[in-house]
C-alpha cells in the first residue's frame, strides 16, 4: 500500500529489536531447590523475607492504559473474586501513557515479591517490546492466566451514511485517506485488523491511536473519529448509539452483542485472518523464579476466579456472555509466542509498518 495515514504522538517506535536466543517462558512453578539457587544472584527481595501466601497483604493489579478499557475492565470485573481466592486486598491502579510500556516497565522494576502484576493483552504486550527501544522481552514475563476475549469489530456512529461495511469501504476507495477510525493503540490487534482489510481491499483510512479503548471509544461518540475498531464488548457501552458493520472473526459467536452484524470476510468478499485480543494477566518472571508459591497461588486464584460461578453470572447480568475465555499459564505463553513470530513476520516484510511507511 503505497500510503498509510497515521497519528501516534505517544510512541516512538523502533524496528530494532533482538533476535538473539530467549529462554522458555516461565509457565508453571520453578523448583524450589532452583529459586533458592536463583535467588542467590538475583536483586529481589530474598525468598526467606517473603511469606509464601498473600495473607494480609496488598495485591495491585496495574492496568497500562486509561480507565474504560478492555484490560481495564477486565481487571475490575475479576478483582473481588481474586481478593477472595489469595484472602488479601487486590487493588486495580490505571497507569496510562507511553504506549502500555510506563505500567509495563513499573511490574518489571516493582513485581518481584508477587504483589504488583500487569494486566495486558495480546498482541499489545508483544508490540510494547518488538516495536519499541525498550530494555525487556517476553523472557522477562510469566503468564498466570487469560481471562477473557475481546473480537475485533467495527462500529460506526448512528447518524454514519455507511449502512454496511462495504459502503464505507467504497466511500474509502473513493476518498483516500479521509475517512478516521480510532484504535486503542496502533500497537493492537485492531490496528492490525484495519491494516489487513485495507490490503485486501486497497481503502485506505486515517488510523488514530488513542491510549486505551476507553478514548478510542469517546472519540468516535463524539465525532472525533469517523469509526473504530474496538472489541464487542470493550463497545458495549455505545451500542445504543452506534451500529456494528463487521466482527473481524472466523464466525461471529457473539450475535447478541452485535446485532447479528457479518463478519469481515463475510461482508466484503475477502479473506483476512481473525483479530482478537486477550486480556490476560502476567507476572514478572522474577515473582516466578523466586517466589514460586505465590506465583502459583496467583495462577490457582486466576483459574478459580474465571471458572467462578459469581463472575459469570456478573458477566451474564451486564450482557457479557462469551467474554470469560480462561487461558492456562502455558496456553497464554503459547498465544503470546505465537503473537511474536506473527509480529515479527509482519516486520521482516515491511519493517515501516506500524509507522505509516511504505
Amino acid at each position: 500500500m503505497e500510503h498509510l495515514f497515521l497519528i501516534n504522538e505517544r510512541i516512538k517506535m523502533s524496528t530494532a529489536f533482538s533476535r538473539g536466543v530467549r529462554r522458555p517462558l516461565v509457565a508453571v512453578a520453578i523448583a524450589g531447590s532452583l529459586s533458592l539457587a536463583l535467588a542467590g544472584c538475583n536483586p529481589g527481595t530474598p525468598v526467606a523475607d517473603v511469606p509464601a501466601d498473600f495473607a494480609g497483604e496488598q495485591v495491585r493489579i496495574i492496568v497500562p492504559a486509561e480507565a474504560g478499557g478492555s484490560m481495564d475492565a477486565m481487571a475490575r470485573q475479576v478483582q473481588p473474586f481474586i481478593a477472595d481466592a489469595l484472602g488479601a486486598t487486590v487493588v486495580v491502579e490505571n497507569m496510562a501513557s507511553g504506549g502500555a510500556i510506563i505500567g509495563t516497565q513499573y511490574v518489571l522494576d516493582n513485581g518481584g515479591d508477587c504483589l504488583t502484576i500487569l494486566t495486558t493483552n495480546t498482541p499489545h504486550l508483544n508490540m510494547s517490546y518488538l516495536v519499541n527501544d525498550v530494555q525487556f522481552t517476553l523472557d522477562d514475563f510469566a503468564p498466570i492466566a487469560g481471562v477473557t476475549v475481546e473480537p475485533g469489530l467495527i462500529r460506526v456512529r448512528n447518524d454514519a451514511p455507511w449502512q454496511t461495511l462495504q459502503e464505507l469501504v467504497d466511500d474509502a476507495l473513493e476518498r483516500p485517506g479521509e475517512i478516521t477510525f480510532s484504535v486503542s493503540d496502533l500497537a493492537s490487534s485492531n490496528y492490525i485488523g484495519l491494516v489487513q482489510i485495507m490490503e485486501a481491499t486497497g481503502a485506505e483510512f486515517k488510523v488514530i491511536g488513542y491510549d486505551g479503548g476507553g478514548p478510542a471509544r469517546k472519540a468516535l461518540l463524539s465525532g472525533e473519529v469517523d469509526a473504530t475498531h474496538a472489541g464487542v464488548f470493550n463497545t458495549l457501552s455505545a451500542a445504543g448509539e452506534t451500529r456494528a458493520l463487521g466482527v473481524q472473526e472466523v464466525e461471529n459467536r457473539w450475535s447478541e452483542q452485535t446485532d447479528g452484524a457479518p463478519t469481515v470476510n463475510e461482508a466484503l468478499g475477502i479473506d483476512v485472518p481473525a483479530q482478537s485480543s486477550h486480556p490476560s494477566m502476567v507476572a514478572s518472571a522474577e515473582c516466578a523464579e523466586t517466589h514460586p508459591e505465590r506465583y502459583q497461588l496467583l495462577v490457582d486464584a486466576l483459574a478459580d476466579s474465571v471458572g467462578n460461578a459469581d463472575y459469570l453470572a456478573t458477566l451474564k447480568d451486564l450482557g457479557e456472555d462469551g467474554r470469560a475465555d480462561y487461558l492456562s499459564p502455558d496456553e497464554l505463553g503459547d498465544l503470546l509466542q505465537r503473537a511474536e513470530d506473527e509480529i515479527t513476520a509482519l516486520l521482516d516484510e515491511n519493517p515501516d509498518i506500524f509507522t505509516g511507511g511504505n
